[in-house]
């Protein structure tokens, strides 16, 4: 809609971000923040609509339970999410007619449209 609207989606979305102080960082992303804005344009005088998406992507870093004062249980989620992700894009390369894990994380799952397909 507006400039204000975005802005005041972003400042939700940051706001209702996990962060931590860890020993490496401190103030760490506990969870991964996926913005996705849907842009619709239609030219004067056409009645074509041209629809993009554009996901911004902020992932979580993996961490060792050992090195940081996380709970074992967010730092096994986060590195779950990533593996998915990174086997999503090995399938990918490989072989991206072939199956592709997109529903193993909701990460994944969401961003499945940017990954594979016609995505540029």
């Amino acid at each position: 809609d507006t400039r204000e609207t975005l802005q005041e989606a972003l400042q939700r979305a940051r706001l209702s971000r996990m962060t931590a102080s860890t020993k490496a960082n401190e103030r760490s992303s506990r969870s991964h923040l996926v913005v996705r804005l849907t842009l619709e344009t239609r030219h004067e005088g056409s009645r074509m609509l041209q629809v993009s998406c554009l996901n911004l992507v902020d992932l979580a870093g993996s961490e060792r339970v050992q090195e940081t004062q996380a709970s074992m249980r967010e730092t096994c989620s986060i590195n779950q999410s990533l593996l998915c992700l990174g086997n999503v894009v090995a399938r990918l390369a490989e072989d991206p007619s072939g199956h592709v894990p997109y529903r193993d994380s909701k990460l994944t799952r969401l961003l499945q449209h940017a990954l594979g397909g016609n995505s540029k």
